[in-house]
């Protein structure tokens, strides 16, 4: 978007008081950052810095408790008076992001992300992080949260702060997120394992084993999908990966195999329409009609409008 030129337009006096003003700003926070938070970021929100011995109440209590918002009051008081205040920049923006990402509507959640986006974004152009790309960490997650079509700066912001030497517990896996969203399965894959490398988890190993399948190495989506069997005890990840493992042995001609698994997903979820429709499947590929029918007729039976089932019975 270009601007048009009368879009800010001030007389010289006016720009040389505003320049006086922001010189004396910069000299107060230059001074006043030598007693400002040191920012210590572990995993996802553990920020620790030096309050107050005196204060009881100090910003450091209030975040531990979570206590979004009353360190927005407090900080955006502060920033009335000083408005490139680098302590109360950051700790407000966090305190929007973290409110905002509990919310459970977009119509609540978006303008808390806005809101710490442009103060963590004004925070970081003062570039006095304690530790260098923790700011920038925060607003790849906000941007993320905001949804697909921010997902470029997500990637931009995730990146820079791990390029900076930080790196969360989850920056890999919401970096890998970010690049699902684009459709970048390769890049996303990169980060996953990387995150696998720092911290395996049942659901990376599920995540590798979908995107695996999505750029049809069949193989190595095969193979993670059992390290998640064989690790998870979560029936939700269980079902998910014997669904897909089933759709693969189905394309590479092991009907057998993609029998058991449907069978198994049944023995956890017997309301599972798609595993009946599946089993049909695989019966009409062996010839074996009366059984397929039965299978699609369940799977009618469990959802009526189930469209796959209706199109092979009707």
């Amino acid at each position: 978007m270009i601007l048009p030129d009368t879009r800010y337009s001030f007389n010289k006096k006016k720009r040389i008081k505003r320049l006086k003003i922001l010189i004396i700003s910069l000299l107060s926070i230059f001074t006043i950052s030598i007693l400002c938070i040191v920012f210590i970021f572990k995993g996802d929100r553990n920020i620790i810095f030096l309050p107050k011995e005196e204060d009881p109440e100090s910003l450091l209590v209030l975040w531990e408790k979570k206590r979004y918002d009353e360190i927005i009051t407090l900080c955006e008081e502060t920033l009335k008076k000083r408005p490139l205040d680098f302590q109360a920049l950051s700790l407000v923006g966090f305190s929007y992001f973290y409110k905002g990402v509990a919310q459970f509507t977009l119509e609540e959640k978006i303008p808390m992300l806005d809101k710490a986006i442009i103060y963590l974004r004004k925070a970081d152009m003062l570039g006095k992080e304690q530790i260098p790309g923790s700011i920038k960490y925060i607003l790849g997650k906000a941007y993320f949260h905001k949804g697909k079509y921010y997902t470029d700066l997500s990637i931009e912001y995730i990146e820079n702060s791990i390029k900076s030497g930080y790196i969360a517990e989850d920056s890999y896996e919401y970096l890998g997120l970010a690049y699902l969203n684009l459709e970048e399965y390769q890049k996303g894959i990169d980060a996953f394992l990387l995150a696998a490398e720092r911290n395996p988890s049942d659901t990376l190993y599920l995540v590798l084993g979908q995107t695996y399948y999505k750029i049809n190495d069949l193989e190595k989506s095969e193979e993670y999908l059992i390290w998640t069997l064989n690790s998870t005890k979560d029936i939700i990840l269980e079902q998910k990966s014997r669904m897909l493992l089933g759709k693969i042995y189905q394309e590479t001609n092991k009907h057998l195999k993609a029998e058991e698994q449907y069978k198994k997903v049944l023995e956890i979820n017997p309301k599972s329409a798609d595993a009946y429709y599946f089993l049909g499947e695989i019966y009409e590929t062996l010839q074996d009609r009366t059984r397929a029918r039965f299978s699609w007729r369940k799977a009618l039976e469990i959802d009526p409008y189930h469209y796959g089932a209706r199109l092979k019975l009707y």
